[in-house]
């Protein structure tokens, strides 16, 4: 059986009449990881939201052939609803989980003090987001993660507990897409390289 889940011979995306990504030939196995990596205006985010399906521009008559498997995004805005606790966000977005609530939290707690279970996240700063984030993908462990430059907003435990996550899904062999101007450097963490510039 076949391990790609996407595979694009010919992919060309844009905003309006704008192309920002042109004829891009790659494929995406879901036990592989891959670093998307270029420089601002490149298309890295316009690339990760189309993989992750959520992307709202123009797609050119591309050819793209998709499978069917769970692919979640922390994009490089806020992902978490303001208004809600960050339990209540726990809860929201992992529905789907197989993980009870008391489970969930011995997860969470792995990122996050306990007592902040009941606070909105409209008081949390942009890194106890981010870490709120990467717990719920834990929680979720969805066959393909996709990131957009994942360092952003980690103090240095905040990014050794991001690499824990990142070789925990990739001994599992599930698929990580780090999106960033530079290579991610992670100890035991093999990619291969989608290059933008070179587009």
């Amino acid at each position: 059986m076949s391990k790609t889940f996407f595979k694009a011979s010919n992919l060309s995306l844009g905003y309006s009449n704008q192309i920002v990504l042109k004829d891009l030939k790659f494929e995406l196995k879901h036990d592989q990881n891959y670093q998307i990596v270029g420089k601002n205006g490149a298309g890295k985010s316009t690339l990760l939201n189309y993989i992750s399906f959520n992307f709202d521009g123009t797609d050119f008559n591309s050819k793209v052939t998709r499978k069917d498997v769970l692919i979640n995004q922390i994009s490089s805005t806020k992902t978490l609803l303001s208004d809600l606790t960050l339990l209540e966000n726990i809860n929201y977005f992992s529905t789907n989980s197989d993980l009870t609530e008391e489970n969930k939290v011995k997860v969470l707690q792995k990122y996050l003090p306990s007592n902040y279970l009941n606070e909105k996240i409209k008081n949390f700063s942009n890194g106890m987001i981010r870490r709120a984030e990467l717990s719920i993908i834990e929680i979720k462990n969805p066959i393909v993660f996709c990131i957009d430059e994942p360092l952003n907003f980690l103090d240095y435990e905040g990014v050794k507990l991001f690499e824990e996550l990142i070789r925990y899904r990739s001994i599992n062999q599930n698929c990580n897409i780090l999106s960033s101007q530079e290579y991610v450097d992670i100890d035991d963490f093999n990619y291969e390289v989608i290059n933008l510039d070179e587009y």
